[in-house]
């Protein structure tokens, strides 16, 4: 009967629940989290691949590839042709890729591009890809697939290609003549790695160089006014150029990067921009039909001639592949010319041939792998594409967004979601606790007031009935005191009151800073580039470290801009809210398009976010929480990983000479993921300066400001 009549009896039981039991609760939360996360490795947790398109067919075409002796032939052609004329130039032999595609009876076209170096003096790089156009005989050109190959010089660093642009050109001269293709095929060699690929399908799908970047559509805070600051100018920085000859939609596309036919096995790499990955359906094709065609197969420690007996075994390569997806998604840069296809909604994949002491590492029991050759390769090429054709419509069946234990099983979105959700849902429950906490707090002090003004009443009435002297005497005193009660009761319910314009204006200041931070690069550039004659990356780097600091001092100040008074435990209470709220969001929202990322920033910033309170006093917790804030500001994250990494890859190095390989390393990736920003549109330096560092500085200001 409580509940009928008391309608708040269930509520004020609810609330003395929660605020004695959330932060255990959110402690199993995350613990949850990180289990759940580490059980999908076991095979009882993750499923066998299978086709969801049954148009693929795949491998039931009897196989016709006979072209083992012109791949040979144009390998060692072009070998020849690298060693004669172009061994001291980084230069593509244009000449004699258009020679060859026309021989096969090709279309035959170039695509020029320009990229002008955002940063810095502002640089200007050409190139020039190479594409050849197989019109299908059985339609018109209304559909299409990439075979695409980016060509790497002799002196590059990176292994060669040299092989794969042979099996490309005796690939093609295979397809030709055949009557059964339904989709036309293009055979691609692009020239400077990825800047070849992004810009031939910019021009491909008509995005011209006027077209707005991230900064210009979002809105810059450094857009040139007058003269003389045209080098804050945010324009589109790769010019595409035009292509003279196009073909249908593209469904398709692989890419290959074969430094000799000679492999031992290949390596299927999916990870693109941004951490999106190709439909399954095309992962499970390519894997299957190299199995068909007899060459062994890999993805990260996942290797499909190694047959693990022992569960636990197995178990622990599964995860060991999941984690090696998970970096290579984390930082959003495509591992391969496949990458920069999937945010036109293609689906591509490639193929990297790899040897015994490939840089990668050497797999277990590879010596005793049979090397393949040219036929091994075109078959399983044969095979893809022909599967390829026979599809009716895009890959939409099968999974976008999943994880891969092995090169047969796989984790879909609705198995690793828990995960981020329980790391979320932890902030969030901290989040309504702190917010009861303070409607509970306000009720309080209602019923006390209303209290105080029952009592009132009752001295008046009880004071009416005195005559006597003495009695009005202490009626007097008593309603001097009431007055004197009521006064501080009224400075009382001035200082508690909140501010709400104070409390957004913090944020909105938090959040101006990120944005200001997100543009600095171009003004440390230039600064470094004119007056201090330092690479960009010093500049960068070093700029952003300044900016840091200079953060780290003034931000608990910005709490007392707006206001008259200091914030009280109500506002900040409100601020930390606020927090967990944002904090979860751009979790969920960002796991929703990068798993990896999103559960990367929830993992580490979790803890963060439920250790940050408002505090009465200074003690030795909170001077430790500050310096584990420290440690999680993002450049410090950057910084110190990159530091053990380097330390991991060299220990025979010196300390001091590893800590130096590691800042370098740092300066490294800074530069890359702003110049990546820039030209393929990853968006990792953008949210972390937009969202998470802004989220770092109210967490920073909440742990340095302290209430009465």
């Amino acid at each position: 009967m409580g509940l009928l009549s008391d309608p708040e009896y269930g509520s004020m039981r609810f609330i003395k629940v929660l605020k004695r039991i959330h932060s255990p609760l959110c402690f199993l939360f995350y613990i949850g989290a990180i289990v759940w996360f580490f059980l999908l490795g076991h095979r009882e947790f993750n499923n066998d691949t299978y086709f969801s398109e049954n148009a693929l067919l795949p491998g039931l075409v009897t196989n016709e590839f006979n072209g083992e002796q012109a791949a040979k032939q144009f390998h060692n052609e072009l070998l020849q042709e690298l060693e004669d004329k172009y061994e001291d130039t980084d230069e593509m032999p244009v000449p004699w890729l258009v020679a060859k595609m026309s021989q096969i009876h090709l279309e035959v076209y170039t695509h020029n591009f320009t990229l002008n170096y955002p940063l810095g003096q502002g640089q200007v790089f050409k190139g020039t890809n190479v594409y050849g156009i197989l019109r299908a005989p059985r339609t018109s050109s209304l559909e299409a697939l990439v075979l695409t190959v980016p060509y790497r010089p002799l002196s590059s660093h990176q292994k060669g290609t040299t092989a794969g642009i042979a099996l490309m050109l005796a690939f093609a001269q295979f397809a030709r003549p055949k009557k059964y293709w339904a989709k036309d095929i293009i055979f691609l060699v692009t020239e400077h790695e990825q800047l070849g690929m992004q810009a031939w399908l910019e021009a491909y799908h008509g995005l011209q160089s006027d077209s707005g970047t991230f900064y210009t559509n979002l809105g810059s805070f450094w857009k040139s006014k007058k003269k003389g600051w045209e080098w804050t100018d945010h324009s589109r920085c790769l010019d595409p150029g035009t292509l003279k000859g196009r073909s249908g939609s593209i469904q398709a596309a692989i890419n290959l990067e074969f430094h000799t036919p000679k492999i031992k096995y290949i390596e299927v790499k999916v990870e693109g921009l941004n951490g999106q990955l190709p439909n399954l359906d095309l992962v499970n094709l390519v894997h299957k039909l190299c199995v068909k065609s007899g060459i062994h197969h890999s993805y990260k420690n996942s290797y499909a001639w190694v047959r693990n007996r022992n569960s636990m075994d197995g178990w622990v390569d599964g995860v060991w592949t999941m984690l090696g997806m998970m970096s290579a998604q984390i930082a959003g840069v495509p591992n391969g010319n496949h990458g920069l296809f999937h945010r036109f909604g293609i689906e591509a994949v490639t193929l990297e041939g790899r040897d015994a002491d490939d840089p990668a590492g050497a797999p277990p029991r590879v010596h005793q792998l049979t090397a393949t050759n040219f036929y091994r390769l075109g078959t399983a090429l044969e095979s893809i594409f022909r599967s390829l054709n026979n599809l009716l419509e895009r890959f939409h069946q099968s999974y976008f967004f999943y994880l891969l234990a092995a090169t047969d099983r796989f984790i879909s979105i609705g198995q690793y979601m828990p995960s981020l959700c329980l790391l979320c849902g932890a902030m969030l429950i901290r989040a309504l606790s702190l917010w009861v906490t303070i409607q509970k707090e306000e009720d309080k002090k209602e019923d006390k007031k209303d209290n105080d003004g029952v009592e009132e009443e009752k001295v008046n009435e009880e004071s009416e009935v005195i005559e006597n002297r003495e009695g009005l005497r202490k009626r007097v005193k008593g309603d001097l005191k009431d007055k004197k009660r009521v006064k501080e009761d009224g400075d009382m319910k001035e200082t508690e009151s909140i501010s709400v314009v104070s409390i957004g204006a913090n944020y909105f200041l938090a959040h101006l800073i990120g944005s200001g931070v997100m543009n600095s690069p171009f003004v440390f550039s230039h600064i470094g580039a004119k007056y201090l004659d330092r690479p960009s990356e010093v500049s960068v780097y070093y700029g952003l470290f300044c900016v840091s600091a200079l953060i780290v001092v003034i931000s608990p100040f910005l709490l007392k801009l707006f206001r008259q008074r200091p914030a009280n435990r109500e506002e900040l209470t409100i601020i930390n809210i606020l927090l967990l709220i944002e904090m979860s969001t751009l979790g969920l929202c960002v796991g929703m398009h990068n798993i990896s990322l999103g559960l990367c920033v929830c993992a580490l910033y979790t803890p963060l976010a439920l250790l940050v309170g408002v505090r009465e006093k200074r003690s030795l917790s909170v001077y430790l929480k500050q310096g584990i804030c420290l440690l999680l500001h993002p450049l410090v994250i950057l910084t110190v990983c990159m530091m053990v990494y380097s330390r991991i890859l060299f220990p025979e190095e010196s300390l001091p000479s590893a800590l130096g390989r590691g800042r370098d390393a740092a300066m490294q990736a800074i530069m890359f993921s702003i110049v990546d920003s820039l030209i393929y549109g990853n968006w990792l330096f953008n949210v972390a300066t937009t969202v998470l560092l802004p989220v770092w500085i109210i967490s920073w200001q909440l742990l340095c400001v302290t209430v009465a």
